[in-house]
């Protein structure tokens, strides 16, 4: 390809070496904008999976779990390409490098704030609703499901359900008015409660507005519900749609349904939303576990199920 040729990537494969290459069609100034970490790699032969086959498996998993080839080379590179031979597993690798990139930041049993789950449609807020009610109740901390249903969906039946409830145990709201004043009914008792909010399309400016103007009045914490199920692009859009409505934490959910999952965490990776819980079974009890980049790492080695982050320290 001549000396324009630039090296995307090499790894070992049956027979020989597999190697991805690309010529600068814009000049070598074009290169220099690069990101470091790649340029950094390949000038030390870090990034280059003959030289780091540990790089190279990290990156490949990744990939085949579909994550976008920059995010894993970013994360092969903080953990296998900055002291190569410093891990024997890849599952240490990646969770390194995972370690270097991401946040986890679990909500705790006892809440000091009221939650406000959001999220697209069919993602499992209100499964997600229950097994956070769950949880605190295992603990001893009590947690009140208020199912907002402000779109007549019956969200009130459904995570009565789930929780194995009457109606009348749990409290709804029909209308914005009524979701402030059971807010400040419970606020008065000093209670905290868990609010399932309706779906919303966080491709549709005015509902991503109607957000951030509900989170404004009153004062809970949004937390979105993200399935590892769907397109890349799709999720990554989605998740900057919703940090910007002032999402800071995500729950990971239907991990135990999907075998690529790196799309979806690379897309909260992106846009710097923290991982605070993982979804790893459809049961309401013991259905959470708090995000860790070993955890993480152990989604992604290969097509692991969903239970092979061990279900100890699920709640």
């Amino acid at each position: 390809m001549g000396s324009d040729a630039v090296i995307l990537s090499e790894r070992e494969v049956d027979g020989g070496v597999e190697v991805r290459a690309a010529i600068d069609r814009m000049g070598a100034a074009a290169i220099g904008n690069e990101p470091v970490f790649l340029r950094d790699a390949r000038a030390g032969g870090h990034g280059r999976g003959i030289d780091n086959p540990m790089f190279a498996r990290v990156r490949d998993a990744l990939l085949w779990h579909g994550a976008p080839q920059r995010f894993a080379d970013r994360v092969a590179h903080e953990g296998a390409g900055r002291l190569p031979g410093q891990f024997s597993a890849p599952e240490d690798a990646m969770a390194e490098g995972l370690g270097r990139m991401i946040t986890c930041d679990p909500i705790p049993a006892r809440l000091d704030r009221d939650i406000l789950l959001v999220g697209p449609p069919g993602h499992g807020r209100t499964a997600t609703a229950a097994k956070l009610t769950r949880r605190a109740s295992v603990a001893r901390a009590e947690i009140i499901p208020l199912a907002a249903d402000l779109d007549g969906s019956g969200a009130g039946a459904q995570l009565a359900a789930y929780l194995e409830l009457e109606r009348d145990q749990i409290r709804v709201a029909e209308t914005p008015d009524a979701l402030f004043a059971t807010l400040r009914t419970l606020r008065a008792e000093n209670r905290r409660c868990v609010i399932d909010l309706p779906a919303i399309n966080p491709f549709e400016g005015d509902d991503l507005a109607s957000l951030a103007d509900l989170v404004a009045a009153i004062r809970a914490e949004p937390v979105l519900v993200l399935s590892a199920e769907g397109h890349p692009d799709d999720l990554a859009e989605a998740a900057r749609a919703f940090q910007r409505a002032g999402v800071r934490r995500a729950i990971l959910t239907k991990l135990d349904v999907v075998r690529r999952r790196g799309g979806a965490i690379a897309a909260l990776t992106s846009a710097g939303i923290a991982f605070s819980h993982l979804a790893i079974t459809p049961f309401i009890g013991g259905g959470l576990v708090p995000a860790a980049p070993s955890r993480l790492s152990a989604l992604l080695i290969e097509e692991s199920r969903g239970d092979v982050i061990a279900l100890r320290g699920a709640a």
